[in-house]
């Protein structure tokens, strides 16, 4: 599904929760976001971007496979200059439009495409810079936030939240670095959105942590210490994931 093709499903979950939605003409020449949504109490622009598979990549699959041979993977689940590179567009869509915050400014980051869970991991990751860990004082592994660079600190000022999107699931994600994030988390799209939110402060009282500190985080090893520190851990370290796959195509003709 093309981003133009989405747009208009977008539009209704909006309006499904009560909004008021206006969209935004384009101007040749201007940046422009996609979306003013309007509330009782509360406004929100938002600019819808989506992330599809790379086609050359699929036709190098495509061609793999035409020879009776197999397509094995192992990607990386991990903070992407690409995806860095979409959020930072739609950034400066909204601020063209909202340069001093009179709404709520917020990205629709749609993933779409074969591999749609894997762009969605990873648009999680770029917003947070997030870092899975294992301690052996712990009893199982957990989740830590803004371990890494993340586009949410990048843009705390300009930038309260992200809806994201696959298949039939969404998530709303609060950047919880955000000087308004009090004010966001009471907004009405927030509370409507309660069952499927990513709030980094909520999810440290259930065990994730929260990487709160000016350290370079080119320096994994010094972000490690501080958490150690901070949680009263002797052990830390990281698990890299990643998406590994076999892919072989089945013919359907019954002679061969």
């Amino acid at each position: 599904m093309k981003e133009e093709e989405f747009r208009p499903i977008a539009k209704d979950i909006l309006q499904h929760y009560g909004l008021i939605v206006i969209e935004i003409k384009p101007k040749q020449g201007v940046l422009s976001p996609d979306f003013e949504a309007i509330g009782k109490n509360d406004k929100y622009t938002i600019e819808l971007k989506e992330k599809d598979d790379d086609q050359e990549e699929f036709s190098r699959d495509l061609e793999v496979l035409s020879r009776g041979e197999f397509v094995e993977k192992s990607i990386p689940i991990i903070h992407r200059n690409t995806m860095s590179g979409i959020i930072r567009k739609g950034v400066k869509q909204i601020l063209a439009h909202d340069p001093i915050g009179q709404s709520f400014r917020m990205l629709w980051l749609h993933s779409a495409g074969h591999n749609s869970s894997l762009h969605y991991e990873r648009f999680h990751k770029t917003l947070f810079g997030s870092q899975i860990l294992f301690s052996l004082n712990l009893p199982e592994t957990t989740t830590c936030y803004y371990f890494h660079e993340s586009a949410f600190y990048s843009w705390r000022n300009y930038l309260d939240g992200a809806i994201l999107t696959y298949n039939n699931k969404a998530q709303l994600c609060i950047n919880s670095l955000s000087p308004r994030v009090e004010m966001f988390r009471k907004s009405e799209l927030v509370l409507c959105m309660c069952d499927g939110l990513c709030d980094p402060q909520k999810l440290e009282e259930h065990g994730d942590m929260i990487a709160d500190c000016d350290i370079d985080r080119k320096k994994p090893d010094l972000v490690k210490s501080y958490l150690r520190n901070k949680y009263g851990l002797d052990h830390l370290q990281t698990i890299n994931m990643k998406e590994i796959s076999c892919t072989v195509a089945v013919s359907m003709d019954e002679n061969k």
